[in-house]
């Protein structure tokens, strides 16, 4: 079977021979790999969730995922002025956190904390709306996937404008643009694989492996309103909450 850790590392100067040798057991791991992937079923319904996530993470080393795509309209410009006028209404007591990611923070409100928040409801339509799509594009079944974290963030030219070339804890990421581009100057998603900063309009979805380099760029003049999620797989979430709860049952006792 496949390890998808199969792989070996260069240590000092090695002989012809040994050279020879590296590259022959790298030809076999890669022929295993290739092997082990080609006799998986073509429909990713008749894959299991672990088959299609070995799947994806093989297509990521081959460069398969290094392109951005774009989704129009997953919210029409009405359903983006509710959410903002929604937020507005939030921000003096359930507003806006900047502690919750330790490596990249931002300035966010998260969205799956409260079930009966005001923007609940935009956790049942983005499913609804967008998953299909990321489970056909990157090799999944849409019930395979579920979300890792998904939050609204506010990028600001007099606070936090921007954030830093990264990766994502995740398998797939995407943002939503809510408010209009002509409210801000600056902004948009930079990807290194593409060099390229990615602008999109109103109510449109910018979505990429998270595996791949971005940076939000800054915004020079007004505010910029996202939405962000992070998607998993169903069974790696279930098993990181699960751990998340015993970690804390083991600090209270």
């Amino acid at each position: 079977m496949f390890n998808e850790e199969d792989d070996f590392d260069l240590f000092g100067d090695l002989s012809q021979a040994e050279a020879l040798e590296l590259a022959q057991r790298r030809q076999s791991a890669k022929e295993r790999q290739d092997e082990y992937f080609d006799q998986l079923p073509a429909d990713a319904s008749d894959r299991s969730i672990a088959e299609n996530r070995k799947l994806f993470h093989h297509r990521c080393k081959r460069g398969q995922f290094d392109l951005h795509e774009i989704v129009s309209q997953v919210f029409s410009p009405a359903e983006c002025d509710n959410i903002l006028k929604i937020v507005s209404q939030l921000e003096g007591d359930k507003g806006w956190t900047t502690k919750r990611h330790s490596a990249f923070p931002t300035t966010d409100i998260p969205l799956l904390m409260d079930k009966n928040g005001p923007l609940w409801y935009l956790v049942e339509q983005v499913k609804t709306r967008l998953f299909g799509k990321l489970a056909r594009h990157f090799g999944f079944q849409p019930s395979d996937l579920s979300f890792r974290d998904f939050f609204l963030v506010k990028y600001s030219a007099d606070a936090q404008a921007g954030l830093a070339m990264h990766t994502d804890g995740c398998l797939i990421s995407f943002n939503i643009l809510i408010n209009t581009p002509n409210e801000f100057e600056g902004g948009g998603t930079y990807f290194a694989s593409t060099n390229e900063v990615v602008h999109i309009q109103q109510g449109d979805c910018v979505f990429h492996s998270a595996k791949i380099m971005h940076q939000g760029m800054p915004v020079s003049l007004g505010q910029r309103f996202i939405l962000v999620g992070f998607v998993d797989t169903v069974d790696t979430v279930a098993k990181d909450k699960l751990q998340q709860k015993r970690n804390r049952s083991n600090l209270r006792s």
